[in-house]
């Protein structure tokens, strides 16, 4: 007899379709096996509708009267990968001093080959939902500290990091040879994608310094807004958290980790980006080289809608040349 009404091996459509509009009450079955599971005393359940997977506040009975919670995730069969990522990294990261809050990892499991991960709650609220009211300083502070969290994460090395370590130039290979169809399934327009080619033809060999390396990088790869978590005191707002390692990888190349951060964060804002850069340590050269090098890594990433870049990066949406998208996209 099913525990719930979850598919043991739904295909690809049935796993969005659930995870996309199943309510509250749909999920409950679960999320009471999980706190019975790991006795966790709720007081109050609510569902977050911000996430691609389903996520789940548990507000905890303390009785100390000052609120405290656990998030639940859950991860649908289909993206198995995503659940080895964050269980792996959260595994390594939790008791390291980053100078960034990571959540800790609590609980783990399994309910029907739905895989569910129990972890704190990080103080604070999204950076993507206050961003639009901060002054260019204030998004500067945040972006050096990033930086900062940035270069201690691709410090760390563990045996979670091995098991999630990449063969590289195999990575790179699988992504040129799909790069085109993902990319026109994506609807990027039919000027750029008719440029794709060659663009990659011609810069690629900016990768070739990391496809043999032996370094080893833990990379979060979506350093954006949605997966920061800011304080607020008298209107000045501080990086207090991160979290969302599903599509954490290890890999040679550190510059991998630059792409989200002057994507979705700078948003064509020099000071921004270089913020980052400086919050790192980074000591290559800032040129078109470097543009070069990250519009390259933008598409081959494994994750992202790269129309969705174009559409939301200033001064994109119109553009016809990738050449003309290394300044506006990595601003330097």
């Amino acid at each position: 007899m099913p525990l719930t009404k979850l598919p043991r091996n739904p295909d690809y459509d049935e796993a969005c379709d659930i995870c996309d509009h199943w309510q509250l009450n749909d999920w409950q079955p679960m999320l009471n096996i999980i706190t019975e599971r790991h006795s966790i005393d709720v007081t109050r359940f609510s569902q977050n509708f911000d996430g691609t997977n389903p996520v789940f506040e548990l507000t905890l009975n303390s009785g100390s009267g000052k609120e405290h919670a656990y998030i639940v995730k859950v991860l649908a069969p289909n993206w198995y990968s995503q659940f080895q990522s964050e269980y792996l990294s959260l595994k390594l990261l939790n008791g390291q001093d980053l100078g960034i809050k990571v959540p800790e990892l609590l609980y783990s499991g399994e309910i029907e080959n739905w895989r569910y991960l129990v972890i704190e709650k990080i103080e604070g609220v999204m950076l993507s939902s206050v961003v639009d009211t901060l002054t260019i300083d204030n998004k500067v502070e945040i972006a050096q500290a990033l930086g900062q969290f940035s270069a201690r994460l691709h410090q760390l090395h563990g045996t979670e990091a091995t098991k999630m370590k990449l063969d590289w130039p195999e990575f790179i290979r699988l992504q040129r040879q799909n790069c085109y169809e993902k990319r026109k399934k994506q609807q990027v327009s039919r000027v750029l994608l008719e440029g794709l080619t060659s663009y990659l033809d011609l810069h690629i060999s900016r990768l070739e310094p990391f496809l043999n390396s032996e370094n080893s990088h833990l990379i979060h790869t979506d350093l954006h807004p949605g997966n920061l978590m800011v304080t607020e005191q008298r209107g000045h707002y501080r990086l207090v958290g991160i979290f969302d390692f599903g599509d954490a990888l290890v890999c040679p190349d550190p510059l991998f980790e630059f792409a989200s951060p002057a994507l979705l964060f700078a948003q064509g804002e020099p000071r921004i980006f270089h913020a980052f850069l400086d919050g790192y340590g980074y000591q290559g050269t800032r040129d078109a080289g470097l543009q070069q090098h990250l519009m390259v890594l933008s598409q081959l990433r494994h994750t992202g809608d790269l129309n969705y870049l174009l559409h939301h990066v200033p001064h994109c949406e119109d553009e016809t040349c990738w050449q003309a998208l290394e300044s506006k996209f990595f601003p330097l």
